[in-house]
């Protein structure tokens, strides 16, 4: 029932194949990514140079890294910190209202953002709650906590369901030099 009306309106490998004018010609003001398995793999304790490449370049376009993650504040904290970019920890994404609070408390609305993750089952129900728009990337590592992997393989039979029936959404332009 909750995956009936989720779809993706982009896909891609990863966040950092996407090239940045393609978030200014969507308009908008906040690029809000997943952090595990999106923005790095689930057990990286220190943003990657090329996550702070990401964060600086998105801020060049006067656009806003944040960060919207399901797991404990313990994990998405200390990273986020040293990343210095906004974060909601525990965001219970299969409820849109703490997601919804804290888009006002930042002073975005849902369509000022796209919203960038790895997981139907956890991202694309969020977004198609609260009518955002979400780019589908894969996971970065095949290693993951013990939580996601459970929902890994649902998510799998979802993504090749969603891929027959048209529900993945458009590939995302590409930075020169990636794809084919």
């Amino acid at each position: 029932m909750l995956m009936k009306k989720t779809k993706a309106s982009f896909t891609c490998q990863s966040i950092y194949d996407i090239d940045p004018q393609f978030f200014v010609s969507l308009g908008v003001k906040a690029v809000i990514a997943d952090l595990d398995q999106t923005l790095d793999t689930a057990f990286t304790d220190t943003p990657s140079p090329r996550v702070f490449a990401l964060r600086d370049e998105l801020a060049q376009l006067h656009i806003q890294l944040i960060v919207i993650s399901n797991n404990r504040d313990k994990r998405v904290s200390p990273y986020v910190k040293k990343l210095q970019v906004p974060y909601l920890s525990f965001a219970l994404k299969f409820f849109k209202g703490k997601v919804l609070k804290f888009l006002k408390k930042e002073n975005l609305k849902v369509e000022d953002c796209v919203f960038v993750g790895d997981q139907l089952y956890t991202d694309g129900i969020y977004t198609s709650k609260i009518h955002g728009r979400l780019i589908l990337t894969e996971p970065l590592s095949p290693k993951d906590n013990i939580p996601t992997k459970m929902v890994r393989g649902l998510d799998k039979h979802f993504r090749e369901k969603y891929r027959r029936q048209g529900r993945l959404g458009l590939p995302c332009p590409l930075r020169i030099g990636k794809g084919e």
